[in-house]
C-alpha cells in the first residue's frame, strides 16, 4: 500500500529562499522608481467641498480600486496635504504667484521608510504576513525636522485613522522643589552668633566713647564722684593716740601665733596598720603552690651555678625498683634497710625545723601580753555583769570558768563581789577581750545546767534548750582610764556595805544600787 501511493518530491528551501529575495528586490525597485519620479502638487479643493459648520473638507469621492502599494502613496499624500495650515485653505482666492522651479526630491517620509522596511523584511516573517495598522499612517509624518516659526495656536488637530494612535501627551513627573526641613534665620548657633557680634559692637562703641571723653578732658562729673567709697583708713581717728611712736607700724608682721597642732583624738583607736585580707582554703594552696615553685627554680639556678651541691636522690619504697634496679634485685634487704633510714632522717630534719620555728613559753607570754597591750590601746571598755545566783548556789565550776579566761585575757582587770543573794562581776578590756568575755557570759555558760549537775555540765534536754538569763549584762561603755590595777578574782561580802566600800574604792557604787533594784523588780 505504501509502494502504491506516490511520493512527493523533496522540497528545495534554498531555491524558495532565492525567490523570496529577488520578490523583495523587484518591490523594492519598484518603490525607489514611484519616488524619484516628481509628484505633481495635489489640485486644491472646490469652495463647495468646505462645510461651513465646521470647515472640515469633505469626504473623498470614491475612486477605482487600486493596488496596496498605491493605496499606501495616496493616504501618505493625504497626510502630508493635511499638514498644511488651514488659513490656507480657507484663504480667499489670490493671484496665482509666479512659476517656481521644481524643489530638488525631498527625502523619503518615515512612512515610505517603514514600508519599505516592511518589504525588505518579507522574507523574514513570510511572503503573505499583512503590516500592522500601528505602522501604516500617521507616525509623526514628516522629514522630523522642527520648525518653530511655522506653529500656530489655532492649528488643529490631524485626525488618526489608526485605532492604536493616542492624541494625548505624556507630561511626564513633575520636578521636585528644594524644601529646607529648617530655617535657616532661626537657629541657636547663628542667634547666639549675632548677640556675641552685637555685644562687641556695643563694647567697642562704649571704649570709643570713653577715648572721646579721655581726649577732650571732660573727666567725670560731680554726680559720679558722689558715689565714689572711700578707702578706709589704716588707722582710725580714735587710735591714733595709741599708736603714735610705734616703729613698726604695719598692717602684716612676722609676729603671728601660730595654733599647736593637736592629733586627732580618734586616731589613738585606730591601728596604723591595713587590714589583713583572709584566704580562702583553696587561694591558700594556690598560694603554696606558687611559692613553692619559684623556691624550687631558685634551687634549680644555685645547684646549675655550682653553689650547691646536687642533692642525693630522693628514695621511697614506691621508686626504690626504678632507682636501684639490678641492685634492688641483688640484695634487697640491704636496699629497704637503706630507704627506711633515709625517710627517717628526712623526718627528723622536718621536725626540727618545726620546733626550730616555734616559739617556747616566755617567748609564747611576751606575744600574747603585746598583743593584749595593743587592744587595750584602742580603747577601754567597761562591762558590769549580775548573776542571779546566791553565794551557795555560785559554785566551783562556776568560779573556775569565770577566773580562768579573765586570766588569759591579759588585758582584763576588775573583780568579782560574791554577795549573799547575788554578786556582780566587773570587767575591764579591750574591744575584743570584752566581745569574747561577753559572750561567754550571757551564753556559753550554762549556769543553770551547772547547777542541777551539782558542778557538772548536764547533757541539754527538751526542757533545757531555753535561753538562760541567769547573767545579764548591766552596762557597757568606753572610759578613760583603768580603776583597777589588775584581775582581783572573787571577793565575798556579808552585808550591803562591805559590797559598797569594795565599790566605792574604784567610785563605782552606783552599780551596787542599780544591781539591787533589778532584783527587788525580778522578784
Amino acid at each position: 500500500m505504501a509502494d502504491s501511493k506516490k511520493r512527493s518530491a523533496p522540497v528545495d528551501y534554498k531555491q524558495k529562499v532565492a525567490e523570496a529575495r529577488q520578490r523583495a528586490e523587484e518591490a523594492r525597485k519598484r518603490v525607489l522608481e514611484a519616488n524619484s519620479t516628481p509628484r505633481p502638487p495635489p489640485p486644491p479643493p472646490p469652495p463647495q467641498a468646505v462645510n461651513g459648520a465646521n470647515g472640515s473638507p469633505a469626504p473623498p469621492a470614491p475612486s477605482k480600486p487600486m493596488s496596496r502599494l498605491e493605496e499606501i502613496k495616496a493616504r501618505v499624500a493625504a497626510a502630508q496635504a493635511k499638514t498644511v495650515t488651514p488659513a490656507a485653505s480657507v484663504a480667499p482666492p489670490q493671484r496665482a504667484p509666479p512659476p517656481r522651479p521644481p524643489p530638488p526630491p525631498a527625502a523619503p517620509p518615515v512612512a515610505e521608510e517603514r514600508i519599505r522596511t516592511e518589504l525588505g523584511n518579507i522574507s523574514r516573517g513570510g511572503l503573505t504576513v499583512g503590516i500592522h495598522p500601528s505602522l501604516l499612517g500617521d507616525a509623526r509624518l514628516g522629514d522630523g525636522k522642527k520648525d518653530g516659526k511655522s506653529k500656530d495656536k489655532n492649528e488643529k488637530k490631524v485626525e488618526s485613522d489608526n485605532p492604536y494612535f493616542a492624541e494625548e501627551k505624556w507630561s511626564g513627573r513633575r520636578s521636585r522643589a528644594l524644601n529646607f526641613t529648617h530655617n535657616m534665620r532661626d537657629r541657636p548657633a547663628m542667634t547666639a552668633a549675632n548677640d556675641m557680634r552685637r555685644k562687641a559692637h556695643m563694647e567697642e562703641i562704649k571704649k570709643r566713647i570713653e577715648q572721646t571723653s579721655i581726649a577732650a578732658d571732660l573727666g567725670d562729673g560731680s554726680e559720679s564722684q558722689a558715689f565714689v567709697v572711700p578707702m578706709p583708713p589704716d588707722v582710725e581717728f580714735w587710735d591714733e593716740s595709741f599708736q603714735a611712736g610705734i616703729d613698726n607700724n604695719e598692717i602684716i608682721t612676722r609676729l603671728v601665733v601660730h595654733p599647736i597642732f593637736i592629733d586627732p583624738p580618734q586616731d589613738k583607736f585606730t591601728s596604723g596598720k591595713p587590714m589583713a585580707m583572709h584566704l580562702t582554703t583553696k587561694e591558700q594552696k594556690k598560694m603554696r603552690r606558687i611559692r613553692r615553685a619559684e623556691e624550687h627554680k631558685e634551687e634549680q639556678a644555685k645547684i646549675r651555678l655550682g653553689l650547691v651541691p646536687t642533692p642525693a636522690p630522693k628514695i621511697k619504697h614506691t621508686n626504690v625498683m626504678r632507682v636501684y634496679g639490678e641492685m634492688a634485685v641483688q640484695d634487697p634487704t640491704a636496699v629497704e634497710a637503706m630507704v627506711n633510714k633515709q625517710i627517717q632522717d628526712r623526718k627528723t630534719t622536718h621536725e626540727e625545723a618545726n620546733a626550730a620555728r616555734q616559739l617556747s613559753k616566755e617567748e609564747k607570754a611576751e606575744k600574747i601580753q603585746k598583743k593584749s597591750e595593743e587592744n587595750a590601746a584602742l580603747g577601754l571598755f567597761l562591762s558590769v555583769y549580775k548573776i542571779d545566783l546566791t553565794k551557795e548556789q555560785l559554785l566551783g565550776k562556776h568560779r573556775f570558768k569565770i577566773d580562768k579566761n579573765a586570766k588569759d585575757w591579759h588585758d582584763i582587770t576588775g573583780v568579782v563581789i560574791v554577795a549573799p543573794k547575788f554578786s556582780i562581776v566587773i570587767v575591764e578590756a579591750g574591744i575584743k577581750a570584752t566581745k569574747e568575755y561577753e559572750k561567754l557570759l550571757t551564753r556559753r555558760m550554762k549556769w543553770q545546767l551547772i547547777l542541777q549537775g551539782n558542778g557538772e555540765i548536764l547533757q541539754s534536754t527538751a526542757e533545757g534548750t531555753e535561753e538562760d538569763h541567769t547573767c545579764t549584762l548591766l552596762h557597757k561603755g568606753q572610759i578613760k582610764a583603768r580603776k583597777f590595777k589588775k584581775w582581783g578574782s572573787f571577793r565575798e561580802v556579808d552585808t550591803e556595805t562591805q559590797g559598797r566600800d569594795v565599790l566605792s574604792r574604784a567610785k563605782l557604787e552606783t552599780f551596787w544600787t542599780q544591781a539591787k533594784s533589778m532584783i527587788s523588780q525580778s522578784s
